[in-house]
């Protein structure tokens, strides 16, 4: 059966049917990073007794080692014991080495998700009164992107999609277009992907032990963690690949020695179920696997790299096919056409299907990076239509494709190609709109938090006032202020009022702090009604007549 326009459109309408009873059925979001929801001590916390251990709970199961979690005294010293553990679910714990002095910890954990993804983040709590803290400027733990190690890891990311894109291509220009006769730069097209895609395999699996742990250079060549890495699953699924790899040039050898009359029907047989093996070392290892209906989600997340490969794929190695051979078969072209008519289809379908799933809403295609970048690739993805569109006039007018104008439709776009396949590369790095929406309400987003030197009106001169809103949304929030004296030491002052006027003459909404601790006054559940910027009005009274108001500005989002 010719796949026409009209009866791709038909399949388009049932997989968009499809789509719209899953999102109906779907289950309440989950996330595909790891999100921190709970601890104890909780995040800005002032406890008068020193705990014994610090727990931690996140959205789904997290991969632990010795250095997962730590926790950092005032001065910047560790006091964990450095055995985190699980205590079942997504519940870890990790103990402290007693005495703890008064004091602010810094707590930061650099774990790795379900999706084999390095999440990182940190908060504070207080023993007895909050403190200047060594703390916060060094365990902050490092972006798993960041440095020479990360720089180098998305490269081979990179480099890994364009060859398993271009390989499927290869394959299927080859195997589906039949273009007839020897031609060599197919060959080498093939060839060249199939190195690739082996070079960049090995180099993730290499630099992924650096990568979820410190960053350095250095540990690139630790045969510990090259262990760890082996043994975590997205090592397996990393090994796994370049297994599949090799099977598949060893078979691409015997196929070129078979005889001529059985060499297509066992290459369509062989290429199909290698090629859905393939690109499960993908979705298995990436967004789909974990959060919203990940059982959905992977066999779409197979269909749509596979797809891409198709049409995406096709185009490099048809571009390359024109530039290389003087002219090629209208039939071989024709059916390029007919495949990639349908790999669209396929596209749109689970691209939406994604979308869905890991964006959430139409404000987050805005607020977030994530949704911005996924615009971002469907605008290109949509002028690759435009232009797949021309191409495909071009061929039903064309007797032979040695016409200069279609040589160049094709080559515009595969360029466009190279751009759908940089930003695809960054959005499997970048945390779903889903995981960031859940982040911020759970306390681990945005936190608003301003500084302000005032006079404390007596002999100690100069204090300093921190003022925190967490999670610094719509919304209930924590309001903490913290004073101290010029020495850095908790400033105990009788009374603190605040309140917040919109720059829409929304208030003043008054903060009823009350006092937790010396020099720590907050409150929990202040009601934010609105986005935008408020203007934020601190009153410290310093003695029975002395008093100073600070205003500065907050932006909630």
């Amino acid at each position: 059966m010719t796949p026409t326009a009209s009866r791709a459109y038909r399949w388009m309408t049932v997989l968009l049917a499809g789509l719209c009873l899953l999102a109906l059925g779907g289950t309440a979001p989950a996330d595909a990073h790891a999100v921190l929801t709970a601890s104890t001590p909780a995040r800005g916390a002032v406890v008068a007794e020193p705990p014994s251990r610090v727990v931690l709970t996140f959205t789904e199961e997290i991969a632990l080692t010795a250095d997962a979690v730590r926790v950092l005294d005032p001065a910047g010293r560790r006091v964990d014991d450095a055995r985190p553990g699980s205590e079942g679910g997504s519940t870890y714990v990790v103990g402290l080495r007693a005495p703890l002095p008064r004091g602010t910890y810094t707590v930061a954990y650099q774990v790795v998700s379900a999706d084999s993804h390095p999440v990182t983040g940190a908060y504070t709590f207080s023993v007895g009164a909050p403190s200047a803290t060594a703390a916060t400027g060094v365990a902050g733990v490092r972006g798993p992107d960041a440095g020479a190690v990360g720089r180098a890891y998305a490269a081979a990311r990179f480099g890994a999609y364009a060859g398993m894109i271009v390989l499927t291509g290869a394959v299927c220009f080859v195997l589906v277009c039949r273009p007839g006769g020897r031609h060599r730069p197919l060959r080498r097209t093939l060839v060249a992907s199939w190195s690739l895609l082996v070079v960049c395999t090995a180099a993730l699996l290499v630099l992924r032990g650096s990568y979820t742990g410190s960053g350095t250079l250095g540990e690139v060549a630790d045969p510990a963690r090259l262990g760890d890495a082996l043994a975590s699953k997205t090592g397996v699924l990393l090994s796994a690949r370049l297994a599949l790899l090799a099977v598949g040039a060893g078979a691409w050898a015997w196929w070129r020695r078979g005889p001529a009359e059985r060499r297509d029907r066992i290459a369509r047989r062989g290429a199909v179920p290698l090629g859905v093996a393939l690109a499960w070392t993908w979705a298995g290892a990436e967004h789909a696997s974990a959060g919203l209906q990940a059982a959905v989600a992977m066999p779409v997340d197979v269909v749509h790299l596979l797809a891409a490969g198709a049409w995406v794929g096709g185009l490099f190695v048809l571009a390359v096919a024109l530039a290389r051979v003087r002219e090629l078969p209208v039939g071989a072209v024709a059916r390029f056409s007919r495949v990639a008519l349908v790999s669209v289809c396929a596209l749109v379908a689970t691209g939406l299907y994604q979308s869905w799933r890991q964006v959430g809403s139409l404000p987050a295609l805005t607020d977030t990076r994530f949704g911005v970048l996924l615009l971002a690739k469907s605008a290109v993805v949509a002028l690759l239509l435009c232009l797949g569109y021309v191409s495909r006039r071009w061929t039903m007018r064309l007797e032979h494709t040695s016409a200069r104008g279609f040589r160049r439709w094709v080559a515009a776009e595969a360029a466009l190609g190279v751009a759908v396949l940089a930003i695809t590369t960054a959005l499997t790095t970048t945390e779903p709109s889903r995981a960031e929406e859940s982040s911020a309400s759970a306390g681990g987003g945005l936190v608003v938090s301003v500084e302000a030197a005032f006079d404390t009106g007596g002999p100690s001169g100069e204090g300093r006032t921190d003022v925190v809103v967490d999670p610094g949304r719509v919304g209930p929030n924590a309001v903490h202020v913290t004073v101290t004296d010029p020495a850095g030491g908790p400033l105990d002052v009788p009374e603190i009022r605040a309140a917040l006027t919109s720059s829409a003459g929304i208030g003043p909404l008054p903060v009823l702090l009350r006092r937790a601790s010396e020099g720590h006054w907050t409150v929990s559940g202040f009601q934010v009604p609105a986005p935008g910027t408020w203007q934020l009005s601190l009153t410290i009274r310093t003695s029975d007549i002395d008093q100073v108001t600070l205003r500065r500005p907050l932006a909630f989002r």
